[in-house]
């Protein structure tokens, strides 16, 4: 648990370097965040981002983590699924498929 904690303080430790390293205009951040451009640089300054804010920076800054995670995610929520029995026969999923796409 702490290896989190410390690689999480480091991520924001070196936000404001993700920033200008990125290919993202700080507008686009200030716009996806919800927050004025005071707010924003002085939370850059401070380094004081919530993990909320943390969370939206991450998947806008680093994309391909992001669906990895995203994939890893989806892969252990199947498992969890098919474990408990919570599963559907193929022929039923392509036919609610075909059903979508004729609508």
């Amino acid at each position: 648990m702490l290896d989190i904690v410390y690689k999480y303080q480091g991520l924001l430790e070196n936000i404001d370097s993700y920033i200008d390293d990125s290919k993202f205009k700080k507008e686009y951040l200030i716009e996806r965040l919800g927050v004025s451009r005071a707010t924003f640089y002085n939370k850059v300054k401070k380094k004081n981002f919530t993990v909320d804010e943390m969370v939206i920076l991450s998947n806008i800054l680093f994309p391909e983590e992001a669906k990895a995670f995203e994939i890893k995610e989806a892969l252990r929520a199947s498992r969890e699924d098919s474990k408990n029995g919570r599963i559907r026969d193929h022929k039923d999923v392509m036919g609610d498929v075909r059903k979508k796409l004729r609508a």
